[in-house]
């Protein structure tokens, strides 16, 4: 089960990426997609062998930064709506920034969060 959650960013960004207009940023997600997935494979198979028992510090400090930083990326993608609704935003919000915004917004506490805190 810990596996096909592992992948539910993905299978998001898929979808999602399904939904976004033909442009040029469509295909530049969909490389850096392909891209980043080989690369972990890669790094994935090559740590395997490798592979270093983490104690449950560190198993809370990833939940407990993965979710504060969805807790602030939410927040501010309410403020960004909130200020669209009333015209005073600086920023022109569409449905194609608001889908790449939440797709980071899932990528960044299930992989970066967890590689930044096992490193250190």
């Amino acid at each position: 089960m810990s596996k096909l959650f592992t992948y539910f960013p993905l299978i998001c960004f898929l979808i999602i990426l399904l939904g976004l207009e033909e442009s040029v940023m469509k295909w530049a997600l969909l490389v850096f997609m392909a891209i980043g997935i080989l690369i972990a494979k890669n790094s994935r198979k090559n740590m395997q062998s490798e592979e270093v028992e983490y104690d449950d510090r560190v198993n809370s400090n990833i939940t407990k930064w993965s979710l504060r930083t969805m807790y602030v990326m939410n927040a501010l993608l309410f403020i960004m709506l909130v200020l669209e609704n009333y015209h005073i935003s600086l920023i022109k919000l569409n449905i194609n920034f608001i889908l790449i915004y939440l797709l980071i917004t899932l990528f960044i506490p299930f992989y970066i969060i967890p590689l930044i805190i096992k490193k250190f």
